[in-house]
């Protein structure tokens, strides 16, 4: 009997996720502070409802959301401001009610803060002063018993002025600093990280038919990015070899996010059309360091 309270909650939730696409807002501008701004609208239902940070990140394989760097979180419908109360036991789940009679959607903002020189994957230190990592796990909450590929998200990024970016999420439009990208699933979404900085570079490394390849430096200096003619014509090599053995490509496009710092966390992880590849400052111009990372993109 105990359990049907809790089944109750559950279909109540299920029930108040509204179909329509939920509207990101990812103010990137402060990145060099470490400092990232998240409007988000989500359409509901009035009644009992619960929100999730995500908490299991594809590739890491264990519950590393990195919920203690959010901060401020504020929940409005309309003019009344929501009020949350956290999980006592699901420290990743807010649960909210939406009022009777409303037909606004759902207006939730929070900061994040990226932590300063740390270790770890993708809760680890990914911004400096020069450029950032941007997993969308991060800046995001999801509404409760709706699956992951049904959640569709409209995104859009502000980055700092001048700062150029790279990721496999296909682009809607672009005006100044700001990027809106096409509707994808929450899946998607969380599987397409974005890297961004003031020293960029985006080098085409060719076509399989229609399925365009890229590499993506992004520096803490301009000399970091300097990769030599003969790097880029071996991962343009890569490229076809990795045709030639498998003899298809499962995915729309793909791209190299290869970071180049001293001070962000230092792995690669895998996803489906990207990667996000992380070495020191001098990964690329020096040739130990270029010899020790060799097999980091081909992996």
């Amino acid at each position: 009997m105990r359990l049907l309270p809790v089944l109750a909650l559950f279909l109540s939730s299920l029930a108040n996720a509204q179909n329509g696409a939920i509207q990101l807002h990812l103010d990137a501008t402060d990145a060099p502070r470490r400092l990232f701004h998240v409007q988000m609208t989500i359409p509901v239902n009035p009644g009992p409802m619960t929100l999730l940070y995500p908490k299991w990140i594809p590739g890491e394989h264990a519950p590393t959301g990195p919920i203690a760097d959010l901060v401020g979180l504020k929940i409005k419908c309309g003019e009344r401001t929501i009020p949350w109360k956290r999980d006592d036991v699901n420290l990743f789940a807010f649960h909210i009610t939406v009022p009777e009679g409303s037909t606004a959607p759902l207006e939730v903002t929070f900061d994040f803060i990226s932590p300063p020189e740390s270790g770890g994957f993708s809760s680890g230190s990914s911004a400096t002063t020069e450029l950032a990592v941007l997993n969308w796990n991060q800046f995001l909450l999801y509404p409760q018993g709706v699956p992951a590929d049904q959640l569709q998200y409209q995104a859009t990024l502000r980055v700092p002025a001048s700062w150029r970016y790279g990721t496999a999420l296909p682009v809607a439009h672009e005006s100044g600093d700001e990027v809106e990208f096409q509707p994808a699933s929450l899946s998607t979404l969380i599987d397409s990280p974005v890297s961004t900085g003031a020293h960029y570079r985006t080098i085409e490394l060719g076509h399989d038919g229609s399925v365009a390849h890229y590499l993506h430096l992004a520096g803490d200096s301009d000399r970091a990015i300097q990769m030599s003619s003969d790097q880029i014509d071996a991962y343009k090599n890569l490229v076809t070899e990795a045709g030639a053995l498998f003899g298809s490509r499962h995915y729309r496009s793909y791209h190299f996010l290869l970071t180049l710092s001293d001070h962000v966390a230092s792995y690669g992880l895998e996803h489906h059309e990207s990667s996000d590849d992380r070495i020191s400052e001098r990964g690329v111009i020096d040739e130990t360091a270029r010899k020790a990372n060799a097999a980091l993109l081909p992996h």
